[in-house]
């Protein structure tokens, strides 16, 4: 099958289109009788060889190395001397080399200088736009092929880090399931069936690069129950959903990291009055998301805040929120004796 436009594309194409359009505009310029004469397309053919050399000197020597920052005084006057050449060129076709090639034929260069100069202006002005706006093209396109191979490149990152997330939650969620089934606890088959919402989530909708905001807190919700199932009744988890509306996107799996870290070291050694505040609060073009969670007074040695199995937790996050909203979030982690407490700020718009 024939590629059109790559065909269109291609240089010597391209330039046998310019010199045959040229040749009917000159011919048709030149033709001075009713009939089409063999001698006005000799002629005409004669006269483009000046063209030819003022054409591509500029487009092969003028513009590549001369036509740059610094050196526009030295191609403006090396402008000026090859349309005195194409002049120079032009008496020189009609004066030797037309008698030499066409005996039988009597030709003379009946325009002045001045009307000549106008001819090798315009051709030179044309083959400069010509080049001008074929090197913006392929500059645009080779934008565009930058631009593709940096969201391919964003696009990987942001799927290696999100295969990060997924064995991880599923690595701890095993955990609980095993530490529920070692107490024979009647809460496994509604445990695992939590589990497995939330696993088909994670696995057929978080592959797109958002997913509704609704959709996001059913998971964080599905993620709640579980835990409260292994928790008990004595630990207070809270969840407050302000302002969301189904229209709000949201990329995938950017809070669980900090709700998991709530519950690894919030809950860790039962602080008395341990307890997990989350709340969502929707603007019109943006989410508050806010966490809280009571820290035990378990000493100076224990395991870092953020989770770091498989290497998830704050760079992960950080990592993701720069790819996904670059220059459209602001994150403000605070941490006290008793406490630690994450305030993030989504901008869906730029």
């Amino acid at each position: 099958m024939i590629d059109w436009k790559k065909l269109i594309q291609h240089p010597w194409l391209q330039h046998g289109g310019f010199w045959i359009l040229s040749t009917y505009v000159l011919f048709r310029i030149f033709n001075q009788s009713p009939e089409n004469t063999t001698s006005d397309l000799i002629y005409t053919a004669l006269f483009q060889i000046s063209l030819w050399v003022v054409v591509y000197f500029q487009l092969w020597l003028l513009i590549p190395r001369l036509l740059k920052p610094g050196r526009y005084l030295v191609y403006g006057l090396s402008f000026l001397l090859v349309l005195v050449l194409g002049v120079a060129i032009n008496h020189l076709t009609f004066d030797y080399l037309a008698d030499w090639l066409f005996p039988d034929y009597f030709f003379i260069s009946y325009y002045r200088n001045g009307e000549l100069l106008q001819f090798m202006l315009i051709y030179a002005v044309a083959s400069t736009l010509f080049k001008l706006s074929k090197s913006w093209f392929d500059l645009a396109n080779k934008e565009k092929q930058i631009n593709r191979l940096e969201r391919e490149k964003l696009d990987a990152e942001l799927q290696a880090l999100r295969a990060q997330l997924d064995p991880h939650f599923l690595f701890n969620s095993l955990n609980n399931v095993y530490s529920l089934a070692l107490d024979a606890d009647e809460k496994v088959p509604a445990y695992l069936l939590q589990l497995s919402d939330n696993l088909r989530y994670m696995l057929y909708e978080c592959q797109a690069p958002h997913v509704p905001l609704t959709k996001e807190l059913e998971y964080i919700q599905n993620y709640l129950a579980l835990q409260r199932l292994k928790a008990g009744p004595e630990v207070q988890i809270e969840l407050s959903v302000n302002g969301i509306t189904e229209a709000q996107q949201v990329a995938p799996l950017l809070f669980i990291p900090f709700i998991e870290n709530s519950f690894k070291h919030g809950l860790k050694g039962r602080a008395r009055d341990a307890a997990i505040h989350i709340s969502f609060v929707g603007q019109e073009q943006g989410l508050e998301f806010h966490i809280r969670n009571t820290i035990a007074p378990n000493g100076p040695d224990d395991a870092p805040v953020l989770p770091v199995v498989g290497g998830i937790g704050l760079e992960n996050v950080r990592k993701r929120l720069e790819l996904l909203y670059p220059g459209r979030h602001q994150l403000d982690i605070r941490e006290d004796a008793d406490s630690f407490e994450v305030d993030m700020t989504l901008h869906f718009t730029p």
